[in-house]
């Protein structure tokens, strides 16, 4: 709890020594002092109730002096003057100054961005590390950290593939690898789409954030689209963990649903009575369209292969089990001029949507002062002749450089000037060159080259000047610096020690065990029969099944002979909310009979071995819990050091007005 509430303290820090306004003194941290003012700024962003409760007020206090005690100590460690510090922090302001610079929003282009991709698949493995959209900067950090410590050294698509065999085999919840088969636009968040098409094939990504984390992309494959399918579907569930005689069972399950099938049965009443997919099962097993990149490669090959609506596939099997796939109906991806007006609304929904430039522009415009010396930028469009048009132009090796071709002065926020130079406008001539398939003059284009560049040149000095324009960017940068500088000392403190600490954990766990309990379980089986009579027969084996040893595999064995469908059975030990048939009984051993809801000739019987009470697990059972537990000790240990160290004081009587 404790670093939960460190991480939040982290996010709504904000630039207190940039920002600080003149107001009473609240609090000193030895020399450093704390006013009012820096208390609400923190306290109000992150009291979302917009209530002033006393007793909370207090509370925060106290986390607001950890907090600083904290800063504190990173400080006197120099932490904030380490080259690598300075150098991660300058690359995060690149990422943070983003969403101040509103990028060019033609929407022409983007549509037409849009539709080439559309016609265009990709095939690609990625890695994810989760991190939310509201993340601290401690926890932005740590999970491009930790995706860089698996992209270092993926070079070929081996590579890649043993890098996700091996993350997916470690089971960290916190990570996901995985093959993704084919996937075109829109299936993806805009980021991941964009660098996904801009990967070339057979090459890793550089990192792309999204809004569930940080990614690398490797593309292996791209192809000409598949349009769109809507098909329905039979499923039984089938997993590498089942053993060898239940994944036969299902098996046979889906090949006696499919003879049903090819024996005229109609599929929607199959898939209602059958499928292991409940939520499709309901709608007689339809799924709604999808395209490239929506199902699993063995399904949306199996589905986009039939080629007439009505015709069904052979079972197919994926990860999730088997599948029996009917198509309803197909699309292609249709003609630009069809799409256009679609494509056009997905975008205004579409992150990439983003409009504003021109007005952004326009703004700026008016807001510096621009001045002009069209002599030195007329001298440069000399020296530029036809191969321009062609996208083959270089700058002649003498030319002008030093002359200023354009000036912007903010006199409103900054107080800056900045002159761009003939060497200025050369460079981003020479790179924004491209072939022309415009039938224009070459002044004509070296016109809208010019007035792009004085664009450009505008967004460059906002950037410049975003720390002092913007509260909130401050804000936002004083986050981060607070998020990297504490990260690798609550690393070294907290959160690594307690990882590494068998001993103290252990320890720990032995004197803490009573806080990790099980509640109430049952040791139990549940038979789910698919009638009356199946139920006969499997209450007996049932009866026995203690005093001669019958398992899960004999008893199916004995009642399936005839149909894989007649009964199903599950057994472990289960809590509360686990299995809703054993939540139906009263927990006690013994044999109960559970009615069926969702069927009129379906029984079900609930075989309760013995009533488990109350008890401490394992620590292997709650390392997770356990290991959270202490690290909050160790950090309420770190924080009380802390107190004794630094000299601290707070002003109760100011304390008090804000209170009130």
């Amino acid at each position: 709890m404790m670093k939960k509430i460190v991480l939040i303290l982290t996010l709504g820090l904000v630039g207190l020594n940039m920002m600080a306004q003149q107001s009473q003194t609240l609090m000193t941290i030895e020399d450093d002092v704390i006013t009012v003012d820096d208390f609400l700024a923190i306290y109000n962003k992150n009291n979302t109730s917009n209530v002033v409760d006393k007793k909370s007020m207090e509370e925060y206090l106290d986390l607001f002096v950890n907090f600083k005690l904290k800063v504190k100590a990173a400080e006197d460690l120099g932490m904030d003057t380490a080259s690598k510090f300075i150098n991660e922090l300058a690359g995060y302001r690149k990422q943070l100054a983003q969403p101040y610079l509103v990028d060019r929003d033609m929407s022409d282009q983007l549509i037409k961005e849009a539709y080439d991709r559309m016609s265009e698949d990709v095939a690609a493995y990625h890695i994810l590390v989760k991190v939310p959209e509201n993340a601290s900067p401690a926890d932005t950090v740590a999970a491009l950290k930790k995706l860089s410590s698996y992209a270092n050294g993926i070079k070929s698509q081996d590579d890649m593939e043993a890098v996700v065999s091996n993350i997916r085999e470690s089971k960290n919840e916190s990570v996901i690898a995985e093959d993704l088969g084919y996937f075109t636009a829109f299936s993806m968040v805009y980021p991941f789409e964009s660098m996904a098409y801009n990967t070339p094939v057979g090459t890793l990504s550089k990192p792309v954030r999204t809004r569930f984390g940080y990614h690398v992309i490797f593309v292996k494959d791209k192809r000409a689209a598949r349009g769109e399918i809507r098909v329905s579907h039979i499923m039984v569930r089938a997993s590498s963990e089942m053993n060898v005689d239940d994944q036969k069972r299902s098996e046979e399950k889906v090949n006696e649903i499919y003879s049903r099938l090819e024996k005229g049965e109609d599929f929607g009443s199959l898939a209602k009575e059958f499928s292991d997919d409940k939520a499709s099962a309901k709608n007689e097993g339809r799924l709604p369209w999808f395209g490239t990149g929506r199902m699993v490669p063995a399904f949306e090959d199996a589905a986009f292969a039939l080629e007439q609506n009505g015709q069904y596939s052979s079972p197919i099997k994926t990860n999730y089990g088997w599948h029996i796939i009917k198509r309803d109906e197909y699309k292609g991806i249709g003609t630009f001029e069809e799409l256009q007006s679609s494509i056009k609304k997905r975008i205004e929904r579409d992150s990439r949507g983003q409009k504003g430039l021109e007005s952004l522009l326009k703004k700026l415009k008016e807001e510096y002062a621009l001045s002009f010396n069209f002599k030195n930028s007329d001298a440069i469009h000399k020296l530029v002749n036809s191969d321009y048009m062609e996208g083959k132009w270089i700058a002649p090796e003498e030319f002008p450089r030093d002359g200023v071709v354009l000036t912007i002065t903010d006199n409103t926020y900054s107080n800056k000037t900045v002159n761009f130079t003939q060497k200025d406008y050369l460079t981003y001539l020479q790179k924004f060159q491209s072939k022309s398939t415009v039938e224009q003059k070459l002044s004509a284009l070296l016109n809208n080259q010019w007035e792009d560049f004085v664009d450009a040149s505008l967004i460059t000095f906002e950037d410049g000047i975003l720390d002092f324009k913007y509260s909130d960017f401050r804000a936002l940068m004083q986050e981060y610096h607070d998020g990297i500088l504490l990260f690798d000392l609550m690393d070294q403190k907290v959160w690594t020690k307690a990882v590494k600490d068998s001993a103290g954990l252990s320890e720990f766990y032995e004197a803490n065990k009573d806080d990790f309990m099980w509640g109430e379980r049952v040791d139990a089986t549940v038979y789910i029969c698919e009638n009356s009579d199946i139920a006969k027969q499997t209450m007996k084996l049932a009866k026995k099944r203690l005093k001669k040893g019958y398992t899960d595999s004999f008893i199916l064995d004995k009642v399936n002979e005839d149909s894989a469908l007649s009964l199903t059975i599950r057994s472990g030990i289960y809590s509360k909310g686990d299995e809703e048939y054993i939540d139906q009984t009263s927990f006690e051993q013994g044999i109960h009979e559970i009615s069926a809801a969702d069927s009129e000739t379906k029984k079900v019987i609930v075989q309760v071995y013995k009533k488990m009470v109350p008890q401490p697990k394992t620590l292997n059972e709650a390392r997770g819990l356990a290991t959270s537990a202490y690290q909050n000790y160790l950090e309420t240990e770190w924080i009380n050091e802390l107190r004794k160290i630094y000299t601290f004081s707070v002003d109760q009587e100011v304390f008090k007005t804000i209170q009130n």
